[in-house]
């Protein structure tokens, strides 16, 4: 029984040295199963593992009268655009074609090239939300674009009309920094004056210089843009140096990450525009979340995490992928990702709305919509009505 996310992250990769045989379909996945990101990229690879296990018990995946186990080949990339290339290089290097992932916004555009030039290799990136990824040929994304994640923001800012809004954002977070402007330029046709624009970066812990400067202008709101840790520590610093405004996150926040570095009662009432999480749908009783809360635990002795239902279904896809064109060959398989339909994929459990014709991908894109979460008590609940009490 795996009791550690050290353990956790020793078995996974162990597991990922399996060696394949002949009728075996072999799957990379590359994400931070360790280093700053990993309470990220452990519960998306422990997600694809539990779907490929209950793929495998269910008969594989199906290929004329061929039915193939799938085999996952794990890559921890460390959250480190250089040691997500050596990953990817060590995935292809082992004959994988598959590749699910990256999370992490700084690895995902170093990984495009290398993918384009091998026209053999198909990716479906389950977690990075930075722009300009897909190319709706061979790399294809199911989680949500930056662009939902704004949209969300936006929709927020313009419902409860804060007259004056200053935005503090990751500067290596390459899908925040890509549409800073485009963000910006949205809130101030709407009457959300951007009265200031601040940076930092992943591992930061002193914001004083930042914070000292936007509390003194008073914004209504305060958005953050990059990742829980250091967005505990910017929400607890503003709070201490007297801000009274609204906090607005804009990312994925695991509790048990957000509350390592503020309390409960400083998170209160915190606001947090993104689609909704795996947690999201397991409390709202979601059948097949639940289903995958429960094999996560038996299998890994872990929790579900915010973005599990984007990895697990990620596995759902390629094998509708791979049974839609019957064959694996990949130019057969990337095409068969154009002509996928929602309904091709009935174990999915995210929502995604269906495009055209009602196809999956749109130009290598699913669209997910955008939502608010607001923090309560010890964690984060929906936010049906955007208009203050």
């Amino acid at each position: 029984m795996i009791k550690t996310p050290k353990l956790a992250a020793s078995l996974l990769l162990a597991l990922a040295a399996t060696s394949a045989s002949a009728a075996d379909l072999v799957i990379g996945e590359i994400h931070p199963i360790t280093g700053p990101a990993a309470f990220y990229g452990l519960p998306e690879s422990q997600a694809i593992k539990a779907a490929a296990d209950e793929i495998n018990t269910s008969g594989g995946v199906k290929v004329g009268g061929t039915s193939y186990q799938i085999v996952i080949k794990t890559a921890d990339d460390q959250a480190s655009p250089t040691v997500g290339v050596a990953a990817l290089r060590k995935l292809l290097g082992e004959g994988a074609k598959f590749i699910i992932g990256p999370i992490a916004s700084g690895v995902a555009p170093a990984l495009k090239p290398i993918i384009e030039s091998r026209p053999d290799v198909v990716q479906l990136i389950d977690g990075s939300i930075a722009d300009g990824l897909t190319n709706g040929k061979t790399i294809f994304r199911n989680q949500a674009s930056v662009q939902a994640y704004n949209d969300a923001l936006t929709r927020l800012t313009k419902a409860r009309a804060y007259p004056t809004v200053a935005v503090m954002t990751d500067r290596f977070h390459a899908g925040f920094m890509g549409s800073q402007k485009s963000l910006v330029d949205t809130l101030e046709s709407q009457g959300n004056k951007v009265v200031a624009q601040e940076y930092h970066k992943l591992n930061d812990t002193d914001f004083s210089a930042q914070l000292t400067k936007i509390t003194s202008m008073k914004p209504s709101a305060l958005v953050l843009r990059g990742y829980p840790a250091e967005g505990a520590l910017i929400t607890k610093t503003a709070r201490q140096l007297g801000y009274q405004g609204q906090v607005i996150w804009e990312f994925v926040s695991p509790p048990s990450t957000v509350l390592k570095n503020i309390s409960t009662a400083e998170m209160e009432g915190v606001l947090n525009a993104i689609p909704p999480t795996s947690q999201d749908y397991v409390a709202l009783g979601n059948e097949k979340a639940l289903k995958l809360e429960t094999r996560l635990k038996k299998m890994f002795n872990a929790e579900i995490g915010e973005l599990s239902t984007l990895s697990y279904d990620a596995v759902y896809i390629f094998k509708a992928a791979i049974e839609k064109a019957g064959t694996l060959e990949s130019a057969a398989v990337a095409k068969a990702f154009t002509q996928l339909k929602t309904t091709d994929v009935p174990m999915a459990i995210n929502p995604y709305a269906p495009g055209a014709d009602g196809l999956l991908f749109t130009d290598g894109q699913v669209s997910l919509p955008g939502g608010v979460q607001i923090w309560k008590g010890n964690g984060w609940q929906p936010l049906a009505d955007l208009k203050p009490n």
